[in-house]
């Protein structure tokens, strides 16, 4: 914070001086205008003693008859009046001047070198005022134009001061500004520092005693307090944050005094230990929780030995159950042995029946199929009728279809024999359709031949199918007849399955009287014994349930579980 202040006195001093500087040069330079504005009165008042009108003749300038060039009194005269330098131009050339060259010789015969001078005075005929560069040293200037009668200019009148001289007192101030700026600024500094260390040494006493708190200690005076700017408010917190703290540790002891008591309980309670109590051991904050745990533990209590109780009473009742059973048990295995051998004496009798019914119906289904294969078999005898009635009726369409081929033969033929002959004609040119036309003909011959055989063989076939036809005819009729028979045989063979079946089933339905008698006594029997099982588990149950009772001490010992004779 100090380093701070001081850079910011230091800038403020550099700012101060930099501004400071810049007035002053100003204030320079407008006295200069000022000055120069002077010594040009003076430099006119000077050169017109000799005359007012200037003219030009050749290379030289007069005034009313005096030849001004190498003419350095009027210069030299404005110089011990006024100071500094003056200069009349002959154009833009120097005729007149008291300014010296390095060697110390005057600069006449130079030129004007500043081009805003010759357009603002030679060209424009106005007055010129500002800095200019004069043979390298640097000049406030003032430069008027030399008008003849006419008004026409012929020449410049010239008055300067160095920059440097008149500037020196300028810098010197400056220069004085800037050791002050440096004083003011060193000892304000050290006034901060001082004033910034008195202001923050509680800020450190209050560091110190934060770094307390937080390694854990409470008995630390906290400095500032009465102070009344921003640092006793930050005391005043700290404050707060240290007795907090404090009771955050209270809490925190207490809440570590009430869950050791309740670890103690709870081990207790898994101890099977339900005669302890929590009472008024744990802090006055903590109460409503020991009351509440020790009306949950008498709870328990009550409910535990109430099931001591009803376990007891469980435990007599499954034995007295567990008896019955076992006597219902022996009764119902003995009916179920006596319904069994019945049942299986009944078996044997139906199962002979059944198979005779069985061997009855075999016979039946036997003749059924035969006469449903000879069925089939007319079936099958018609169908190739049929077959072979359309197959005579195709080959008829065939013989059809060669008539046709054969006229295609001829017409192709007749077709050929003209094409030979219209080749003939032709000569020469219609050798080669002649070819073709032998090629097609030769094969039209060949088509009707194979029409021809085609006719020929299809004709046979035809005899062939006929003959055909009168046989199958033939078997279909010797089929109906043994199929008429064969139905007859197994309407027969049908009464007597029926009557076999029927005999079959009365035995079947006594059969399965018995069998589900016999189940439902099978059933009986092994329902006795799960009941008598579960019975036994229960009562076992029972047992293992007083046992675990028996871990808990709840003031008064449970009554102990007998097995019933």
């Amino acid at each position: 914070m100090t380093w701070l202040i001081a850079l910011s006195l230091c800038l403020l001093s550099l700012v101060t001086a930099g501004v400071t500087a810049t007035v002053l040069a100003i204030n320079a330079e407008r006295s200069a205008t000022e000055r120069q504005e002077a010594n040009m009165r003076v430099a006119w008042s000077v050169l017109q003693r000799h005359g007012r009108y200037a003219t030009v003749n050749g290379d030289l300038l007069t005034i009313d008859g005096h030849v001004l060039n190498g003419d350095h009194s009027a210069v030299d005269r404005v110089k011990e009046l006024v100071g500094g330098t003056a200069t009349i131009f002959r154009g833009d050339t120097r005729i007149a001047t008291n300014v010296k060259n390095k060697d110390g010789s005057r600069a006449t015969g130079t030129k004007l070198t500043s081009d805003a001078v010759r357009e603002t005075v030679l060209r424009d005929g106005r007055n010129y005022r500002g800095r200019a560069d004069i043979l390298g040293t640097n000049y406030f200037t003032a430069y008027d134009p030399i008008k003849d009668a006419n008004g026409a200019v012929v020449g410049i009148l010239y008055v300067g001061i160095p920059a440097a001289d008149f500037l020196a007192s300028v810098h010197e101030v400056q220069g004085s500004i800037a050791i002050v700026a440096v004083l003011v600024t060193l000892c304000a500094a050290l006034a901060c520092l001082a004033l910034t260390r008195k202001m923050f040494r509680p800020l450190g006493e209050m560091r110190r005693a934060m770094t307390v708190l937080a390694g854990g200690r409470r008995d630390v005076a906290v400095p500032g307090t009465e102070r009344r700017d921003e640092i006793g408010a930050m005391a005043k917190a700290l404050v707060v944050f240290r007795d907090a703290g404090e009771a955050k540790a209270r809490v925190d002891a207490e809440q570590q005094q009430a869950v050791d008591a309740l670890a103690q309980q709870l081990a207790a309670l898994a101890d099977g230990r339900l005669t302890q109590r929590l009472g008024q051991t744990l802090p006055a904050a903590y109460a409503t929780l020991a009351k509440d745990f020790d009306r949950a533990l008498s709870s328990i209590h009550d409910a535990l030995l109430g099931i001591s109780r009803g376990s007891e009473t469980v435990y007599r009742f499954t034995a007295e159950l567990t008896q019955a059973s076992d006597d219902l048990s022996c009764r119902t295995e003995q009916q179920a042995a006596s319904l069994e051998e019945t049942a299986a004496a009944m078996s044997a009798i139906a199962d002979t029946v059944n198979n005779a019914a069985t061997g009855a119906a075999s016979a039946q289904e036997a003749m059924h199929r035969v006469h449903g294969e000879a069925r089939d078999g007319a079936q099958v005898v018609r169908e190739a009728v049929a077959a072979m009635g359309r197959l005579e009726q195709a080959s008829n369409e065939i013989s059809e279809i060669i008539a046709v081929i054969d006229g295609i033969a001829f017409q192709t033929n007749l077709l050929a024999l003209n094409a030979g002959v219209e080749a003939a004609r032709a000569g020469d040119a219609g050798k080669g359709f002649a070819v073709v036309a032998s090629e097609v003909r030769a094969l039209a011959g060949r088509c009707s031949d194979a029409a021809t055989d085609v006719r020929q063989r299809i004709v046979l076939s035809g005899q062939q199918v006929e003959d055909g036809v009168r046989l199958v005819n033939d078997t279909g009729s010797a089929l109906e007849r043994i199929t008429t028979q064969i139905g007859a045989i197994t309407t027969q063979v049908s009464d007597i399955a029926t009557n076999a079946s029927a005999q079959a089933e009365g035995l079947r339905q006594i059969d399965i009287a018995l069998a589900q008698i016999d189940g439902t006594t099978q059933q009986n029997a092994a329902m006795v014994e799960e009941v008598t099982a579960v019975t036994r588990k229960l009562e076992t149950q029972a047992g293992a349930l007083g046992s675990q009772i028996a871990r808990f001490d709840v003031g008064a010992a449970p009554p102990p579980l007998a097995r019933a004779a």
